[in-house]
């Protein structure tokens, strides 16, 4: 006998393309997370699971993606936001991807992107690896590059339109969206 799901359930499987047994997996590691208790995330909550997960400091690096899960802002991620962007980063769909890792690199919700907040950004992440980010280059040297590449006009700030054409040239610009633990092999 089949398993039956609620509206929000069905919603989900439908919007985000997945299966029955994804969707439980999704639950189960939202329960993991939550502490089995409760229906949304803190903050808190998600600095843990990235402190035991990665070797460095993620505290920054788990609040810029709190930040992004928490679609409403409201200071809170509920199992849809949860299921949101787990499958968006994990997504397939490079505009997708690039939606997501524009609105991580964009702190201040403006619509561009500056070299500090992605300086601030890859920081984060290097100090969440506990490692540079690739050999010899710290975070910094590695945003002013990146910042060049996708500053096409030169203004000092990089538009969604110039993040995408970037993003699609160099790949790496997006893997702050799904950040590996060293831990693991792809």
């Amino acid at each position: 006998m089949g398993q039956k799901h609620s509206s929000l359930d069905e919603d989900l499987m439908r919007r985000h393309k997945i299966n029955t047994n994804e969707l439980e997996a999704l639950k189960n590691l939202f329960r993991e997370w939550s502490g089995g208790k409760h229906k949304t995330l803190t903050r808190t909550k998600f600095r843990e699971v990235y402190k035991q997960v990665f070797p460095g400091n993620s505290s920054q690096f788990a609040d810029e993606m709190f930040r992004l899960f928490d679609d409403d802002g409201n200071g809170e991620v509920d199992f849809a936001e949860f299921v949101r962007y787990i499958c968006l980063c994990d997504s397939e769909d490079i505009e997708e991807r690039i939606q997501a890792a524009f609105r991580l690199y964009d702190k201040d919700n403006s619509g561009t992107i500056t070299q500090a907040e992605v300086g601030e950004m890859l920081e984060a992440y290097e100090m969440m690896l506990g490692s540079s980010i690739e050999d010899g280059k710290s975070g910094r040297q590695i945003a002013e590059e990146f910042f060049e590449e996708m500053d096409a006009d030169h203004d000092d700030s990089v538009t969604l339109e110039e993040f995408t054409q970037a993003a699609r040239r160099d790949s790496r610009i997006l893997h702050i969206v799904t950040p590996k633990p060293p831990t693991w092999t792809d």
